[in-house]
């Protein structure tokens, strides 16, 4: 999920120096109200307060996992407080926002990678009011940026906050038709959440767009394609990372570019049409869907094979890139279904 950012009261406070228990029980004396986020190298997790007390909390132990939530992800983080290389940032937000955040943490993804562009978000809003759904939608940009969450109860929207580049979130209910205007207008990617099932209704209209048309029909280019990747370079990267040096991914992954590049020369690192870096692609080149996508495939195949290389007697890396490639399909099985593209990725665990 997207959260927002309230007003800062700390950041960058080091668990070396700061007690986590200690610190909740300041915050309860004064009543606070809003998140304190803690992250460290292999888990990361918010709480959320109201007037000092934990109303909700998540955690994510590792790239790939699934999130905890609730008692357990408070349980999680004060044991995880106790290591030395964490960090702490406290904000401070209404006591209305804290109760919204915390009351959908435990959602889960029912559609990612849907594109604006082909499904319009006030059609898709409509077919959810039909259906009576409760849940949120979070927006971001092509590139990935986070803009946005929308909250829907009882198939309206009740609440939304705008993410800007710098300062708090933004929230405004009266917002909202400005907001889908513009994630319309900007060709933009949303996820949708919920508790439970949506109806076939609601289904049929992505399916309807996923069996009526090839992705060449649809006219796609390699550019709708950068998302999907950069999730999955992100998420590799970091999850090889945690197990081994930094950069060890990015290393492997810059040889298997330069590896490819006689056969996909859009992709040579040194052409300066590809790069990649901080999560993100950057692709100013010229290539179609199709081969975009196999010269990335073929790149990514090729990383995994220098990577176990790399650790001949560590099955550990091995294992777990593999449960990350597994659990990546499974997330984005919509799209990858959407773009035609699932027999490709799943050939990336043979």
């Amino acid at each position: 999920m997207i959260f927002p950012k309230g007003e800062v009261v700390h950041r960058n406070l080091s668990t070396a120096y700061t007690d986590l228990s200690a610190l909740l029980s300041t915050l309860k004396l004064e009543e606070f109200c809003g998140s304190i986020e803690v992250d460290f190298p292999g888990a990361k997790g918010l709480l959320f307060i109201d007037s000092g007390e934990i109303l909700n909390g998540e955690v994510q132990t590792e790239e790939g996992s699934k999130k905890v939530v609730g008692p357990e992800a408070a349980q999680t983080l004060l044991a995880l407080s106790k290591q030395k290389e964490g960090v702490i940032n406290i904000y401070r937000l209404l006591p209305e926002q804290v109760a919204l955040i915390a009351n959908h943490l435990d959602n889960e993804a029912l559609f990612k990678g849907l594109s604006t562009h082909y499904i319009r978000l006030e059609q898709f809003l409509q077919k959810l009011k039909e259906d009576q759904y409760s849940g949120f939608i979070e927006v971001t940009t092509q590139d990935r940026h986070p803009m946005g969450v929308i909250f829907i109860e009882g198939g309206e929207p009740v609440e939304m906050f705008t993410t800007p580049k710098t300062g708090p979130s933004v929230f405004g209910r009266l917002s909202i038709p400005i907001f889908i205007k513009n994630a319309t207008q900007h060709k933009a990617f949303f996820n949708v959440y919920g508790k439970k099932g949506l109806s076939a209704p609601v289904k049929g209209m992505v399916s309807d767009f996923v069996e009526s048309e090839s992705p060449q029909e649809k006219g796609l280019d390699c550019r709708d394609l950068l998302p999907l990747f950069q999730d999955l370079l992100f998420s590799a990267e970091r999850l090889v990372d945690s197990l081994s040096s930094g950069g060890t991914f990015k290393k492997a992954f810059k040889k298997a570019l330069i590896a490819k590049s006689e056969e996909f020369g859009f992709l040579d690192p040194f052409a300066g049409e590809f790069q990649y870096g901080n999560g993100t692609i950057q692709f100013n080149g010229e290539t179609d869907f199709g081969e975009f996508a196999r010269g990335m495939i073929e790149c990514f195949r090729f990383t995994r094979f220098l990577l176990e290389e790399e650790f001949p007697k560590d099955k550990m890396v091995s294992l777990k890139l593999k449960a990350g490639i597994e659990s990546f399909i499974e997330q984005h099985k919509e799209i990858l279904r959407r773009l035609e593209l699932g027999d490709m990725f799943l050939s990336l665990l043979q």
